[in-house]
């Protein structure tokens, strides 16, 4: 082999070393990198309250994740899992639904605080949609929005203002005709009535409930949603509910097992305005009932369910419009079946809100 040969095999040989040498760096490089991106996570048992108007409960770790659930402003949740080098924190609702939200969602809080912000004078906000404001004014900046639900401590009342301390600890004013006193607006509200209330306040409960119902009429689907923002079926019924003074689980296959069950097996003459209806497959010999839907029922063999969008259904009259063809195969009476053990709490009694 001459010198000039003899070289270029030795180029070669270098030209190949230094690729696999290379391999093996970007190989070992991003082996380190996916470990080290990889989350460690301290398992807590410690609490936290909804700091956003509404907070987005994830089943990841991850914005791309799918949504659980949701949680509003004030709501009480415990921590399970708290960052270390990220910011997601694994959190449990009241109901038991366990999920994912960034730090920035939640106050981190200990249970002195707890108990007393469970004793604190606080408001809840009535209006559909309004906004926290640096100053009692309506061109101030804006704290964040709120939507109706949402749960800050009263700190004082100025004028057409009252001014709250949110869970972050940040003061902010908000329209006093947008909130009321959360104790008296848990104990006064009109739906809440015992087992044996007489009938005219039974009917005025039921009232109470269709028209909650009927001001969420166009407000959008959303996979997950519990809030004036957007609601799933379940979403839809449990905020319902709960802006009734009712707190209730959150899917519609727990819901279906609460409360009082109404026979839907020969039609529909049994049900009242104001129950549950569920839909979904019919068992068989094959398989099992699965609940997949739930509407409250109008009366007059109608229903209101959030399906695209939050909307009214016939479900007698085949040949109606507005016909909806699904069957209903359970239903549940959610009226008069708080605090006795059948799954079905009242805010004032779940211990969640008041000590």
């Amino acid at each position: 082999m001459d010198c000039s040969g003899f070289y270029l095999a030795m180029k070669r040989l270098l030209f190949y070393v230094s690729c696999l040498v290379l391999v093996i760096g970007c190989n070992g490089g991003r082996e380190a990198q996916q470990t080290a991106s990889e989350p460690q996570y301290e398992e807590l048992d410690g609490l936290a309250l909804a700091s956003l108007s509404v907070i987005n409960m994830r089943e990841d770790p991850d914005y791309a994740a799918e949504l659980g659930t949701q949680a509003l402003m004030g709501t009480p949740v415990k921590v399970h899992y708290a960052p270390e080098d990220d910011y997601w924190v694994n959190i449990e609702t009241p109901d038991g639904y366990k999920a994912w939200v960034n730090e920035m969602a939640v106050q981190m809080i200990d249970e002195q605080q707890l108990s007393s912000w469970k004793r604190s004078e606080r408001v809840i906000v009535t209006a559909d949609y309004t906004f926290f404001l640096e100053e009692p004014k309506s061109d101030a900046q804006r704290v964040s929005d709120a939507v109706c639900g949402c749960i800050a401590q009263f700190v004082s009342k100025n004028g057409r203002y009252t001014e709250v301390m949110l869970p972050t600890g940040k003061h902010a004013f908000v329209p006093s005709d947008d909130v009321m006193d959360f104790k008296e607006w848990a104990e006064s509200r009109e739906a809440l009535v015992p087992a044996d209330a007489p009938q005219s306040d039974v009917d005025k409960a039921r009232a109470a409930i269709i028209a909650t119902a009927r001001k969420f009429i166009g407000v959008p689907y959303l996979w997950a949603g519990t809030s004036i923002k957007g609601v799933d079926c379940s979403g839809f019924s449990k905020t319902v509910y709960y802006l009734n003074g009712y707190v209730l689980l959150r899917n519609a296959s727990q819901q279906y097992k609460t409360g009082d069950p109404v026979d839907v097996s020969e039609g529909y003459d049994n049900l009242q305005p104001a129950d549950l209806v569920f839909f979904g497959r019919e068992a068989t010999a094959e398989k099992p009932e699965k609940i997949t839907h739930v509407g409250i029922y109008l009366g007059d063999g109608m229903i209101i369910h959030s399906s695209q969008v939050v909307r009214i259904n016939n479900v007698a009259d085949e040949n109606a419009p507005d016909y909806y063809s699904r069957k209903i195969i359970r239903a549940a009476r959610i009226i008069g079946t708080q605090d006795c053990g059948k799954g079905v709490s009242s805010v004032a009694g779940c211990g969640v809100y008041f000590e």
